[in-house]
């Protein structure tokens, strides 16, 4: 296959339009936390030999995905966008967004705990963006985001209450987690203020003093087994798992200061902006505004910027992560979180053609992730199986779905 070139040649102009459908090639990104075969076992293909950890879809430029048209050229999304933007994004994402498309579209398979991490709200990415090499972000937009479990998914999602994360930091007996404690039991309604007070003490703590802090930790944490204590096991069981992991890390303690989300199948999280996350395991799929801003707490080898960190973290204990789900029809469920960059909706196909619900519009990604489905507008048809997506136009009109499997629509949100 041949890429498309930014100045077609004279016998490359008879491309007018973009197809209403159009099957896409995605990149596959290799991050050392990824599993070495659920992708490929998605995908009913051979694996690679490393970790394959995330399967994007979208525009961004770290891995934008290619269009191959029906005569087997290829065309860039981005490209796309920018030549025929008013017939594959539409006149309203366009007037709302501009010449992009306003979300990403991801598989993660997890095979190891990410960092824990936030990301900025728009104001704040708008404000600190540059277009230098200094610059605290990458992008100037936000990242709101949203997880699907596809399979069993583990996570740390939002602070805990400071009296419970005073309570597990106490069961460790560890004399160097005395100022936490003291700080986290000041007395005082203002529960957010000494969760930020005791994250700023462990991520600015002596860099002489770590390995020391966490040895003591895990000393603490081996007693507790050695008694057989009843509470938490899965919280302390991350707990010796992540020390393993980062020996000389304070934010191994992440799993007694966040919430642990176990989400079963068809489960979702939203996570705002500020909100402290971290996927520990499992395989999902993750829909989130078109950006990479990431601000890193810990269990990284990554730079963490403590003060942009400090003063974008939501330290409220317990973040709402409701994705609000709407039953569009007895086939089609979709969840609209509180942003208009993007909606997600999941679409079961059983034999018979499934007319995909059309308050969902705009520029489409549609994913399989199980069976086979053809995906039909304006008379093109584009069949899928799983771990493929095809792209459909905002101009494409009606969409149906048809043959037997599980179906994932991505597209922007709606004005709010």
């Amino acid at each position: 296959m041949t890429a498309w070139t930014a100045e077609p040649s004279a016998n490359e102009q008879y491309l007018t339009a973009v197809p209403a459908v159009t099957a896409m090639r995605n990149a596959v990104r290799d991050y050392d936390w990824g599993s070495t075969s659920a992708l490929a076992l998605l995908q009913s293909r051979t694996p690679s030999g490393g970790p394959e950890a995330e399967l994007w879809m979208g525009t961004h430029p770290s891995a934008p995905s290619v269009l191959v048209l029906p005569d087997g050229r290829e065309l860039s999304l981005p490209e796309a966008i920018e030549r025929f933007g008013e017939q594959v994004l539409g006149r309203d994402v366009q007037a709302r967004f501009g010449a992009r498309l306003p979300y990403l579209f991801k598989i993660l398979a997890i095979a190891r705990p990410l960092s824990v991490q936030v990301h900025p709200t728009r104001q704040r990415a708008q404000e600190k963006y540059t277009t230098g090499p200094d610059s605290i972000y990458v992008d100037p937009f936000h990242k709101p985001e949203m997880l699907y479990a596809l399979e069993p998914i583990e996570a740390l999602f939002g602070f805990r209450p400071p009296a419970q994360v005073a309570m597990l930091l106490s069961r460790l007996r560890a004399p160097r987690l005395q100022p936490l404690i003291e700080v986290l039991g000041e007395p005082g309604p203002d529960e957010a203020a000494r969760l930020h007070s005791a994250l700023e003490l462990l991520i600015t703590w002596p860099i002489e003093d770590r390995a020391a802090l966490v040895a003591e930790v895990a000393s603490g944490s081996s007693r507790l087994t050695a008694e057989g204590s009843p509470d938490y096991p899965e919280v302390f069981g991350w707990l010796d798992r992540l020390i393993g992991l980062h020996p000389a890390d304070p934010m191994v303690l992440a799993p007694l200061l966040l919430d642990l989300v176990r989400m079963v199948p068809g489960q979702t999280v939203f996570v705002d902006a500020g909100v402290p996350h971290a996927y520990l395991s499992g395989l999902g799929v993750e829909i989130m505004a078109g950006s990479d801003n990431v601000l890193r707490c810990g269990l990284t080898s990554k730079e963490i910027n403590v003060p942009e960190l400090l003063h974008v973290i939501d330290s409220r204990p317990l973040a709402s992560g409701d994705s609000n789900l709407s039953q569009l029809s007895d086939d089609e469920v979709a969840w609209r979180p509180p942003v208009q960059d993007f909606q997600l909706s999941r679409v079961v196909v059983t034999g018979s053609a499934v007319t995909a619900d059309a308050s969902i519009s705009g520029p489409q990604i549609v994913l399989c992730t199980k069976g086979s489905v053809t995906v039909t507008a304006a008379g093109i048809s584009v069949p899928l199986e799983s771990g493929q997506s095809a792209f459909v136009t905002a101009t494409a009109g009606p969409l149906t779905l048809s043959g037997e499997g599980e179906i994932f629509r991505a597209a922007p949100g709606r004005s709010l």
